[in-house]
């Protein structure tokens, strides 16, 4: 086999030498290559189309190849329209089918509760309302919580909840284990389950009580309702969140969240209508 230069240098293959592409466009099959160009990425094989042994045409299909081939470029264009399908907007509708799936698993169990919280803000905040319902909705703990600090005027703006009305009510370490006994060996399900386990955790903390760390068993309702309400943003790769609209007190709250997991369990429409599979 001889070796030859770059097509436009001195030693280039004559004109009848093709590549395998070059072949194809003539309606030619390569056999034995004839020739070589060597290049410091890949070796390029030629072949003599004057050469029966190097080359020959290429056989036609029959009726059966060429209904073959139809059926795998339909079968490619159709796996091709879905996947593109499927980035754009098909995944939100798996996941929205997932939120349904979601909900009913969890209102056929009953090794979980629902919790919330009211704080005195967002960071490094104290609980001044906590409540906790079992699977079936019932107020298993529904509390007011007396801070170590005043509540600030822009956070009682929003739950409704004044310095006068914790007056008396029990302080943090009062009610830790009541909410240590109500939670025992369940689930925890909580709307902004990152907030709520964080506002929980830091009052420990600030009164040197033992961790009751429940961010290993919670679960974020808010997540799967914001996956089921389906408001994708391209720009964030998320979900946006739901808003909760359940009155920013613990218990409404809590109310609130058990009827938006039964409504997302009840959406039938959506189970009705499965997502297209390609093929």
């Amino acid at each position: 086999m001889d070796e030859y230069k770059w097509w436009g240098k001195e030693g280039e293959p004559p004109e009848n030498f093709k590549t395998k592409k070059q072949l194809g466009e003539l309606g030619l099959s390569p056999l034995k290559p004839s020739g070589i160009i060597k290049t410091q990425k890949y070796d390029v094989l030629l072949y003599d189309i004057n050469n029966s042994e190097s080359c020959r045409p290429k056989r036609k299909p029959t009726p059966k190849q060429l209904e073959t081939l139809a059926a795998n470029r339909e079968k490619a264009q159709i796996k091709r329209d879905y996947e593109r399908w499927y980035r754009e907007v098909g995944f939100i509708e798996r996941d929205r089918i997932r939120a349904v799936k979601w909900a009913r698993e969890q209102l056929a169990l009953d090794d979980w509760a629902l919790l919330d919280t009211e704080t005195t803000g967002l960071y490094d905040a104290e609980i001044v309302e906590i409540a906790i319902i079992s699977h079936t909705g019932e107020a298993l703990l529904n509390t007011l919580v007396k801070p170590t600090i005043p509540i600030p005027a822009e956070a009682a703006a929003i739950h409704g909840i004044t310095d006068e009305m914790v007056a008396e009510a029990p302080t943090f370490p009062e009610i830790c284990p009541r909410i240590a006994e109500v939670l025992s060996d369940k689930r925890v399900l909580i709307y902004n389950a990152e907030f709520d386990v964080g506002i929980l955790n830091y009052c420990q903390n600030l009164h040197k009580l033992p961790i009751l760390d429940i961010r290993y068993r919670s679960e974020c309702l808010m997540e799967w309702a914001s996956q089921w309400q389906g408001n994708w943003s391209k720009y964030h790769k998320n979900y946006r969140w739901k808003p909760l609209n359940g009155g920013h007190r613990a218990l409404g709250d809590c109310t609130a969240a058990f009827e938006l997991m039964k409504w997302i369990a009840e959406d039938s429409d959506l189970m009705n209508c499965p997502v297209p599979r390609p093929g």
